[in-house]
């Protein structure tokens, strides 16, 4: 599978955040709520695109998410880190860890 197509299963199952790297752009794109691949060879987040794969120098996942649970009790932070390592090393796609998100390489 190819690594925008995982990244947007992941963004479906586990609702993770992800952040896009443009190689003309010298900032990052701000994280998004959802990414996806809305046609052959282009990705899209909900903060910026759609863009060319070939525009695309890398994605970012952050595999944590907060979950609200009301007013009064403190949030709930759920870890999707192993899955999505065991995601990517299955794929057999280029990633490596920056802090505690993953940088995903497209090309």
């Amino acid at each position: 599978m190819k690594a925008h197509y995982l990244i947007d299963k992941l963004n479906t199952e586990y609702k993770i955040q992800t952040r896009l790297k443009l190689f003309a752009a010298d900032e990052v794109s701000p994280w998004a709520s959802w990414f996806t691949v809305p046609v052959e060879n282009y990705v899209e987040a909900s903060t910026t695109g759609p863009y060319p794969l070939r525009e695309v120098e890398w994605v970012e996942v952050n595999p944590f998410v907060v979950k609200t649970r009301g007013r009064l009790i403190m949030p709930h932070m759920l870890s999707y880190e192993q899955q999505i390592v065991d995601a990517l090393e299955a794929g057999a796609i280029e990633f490596e860890q920056i802090g505690l998100v993953f940088r995903v390489y497209l090309s």
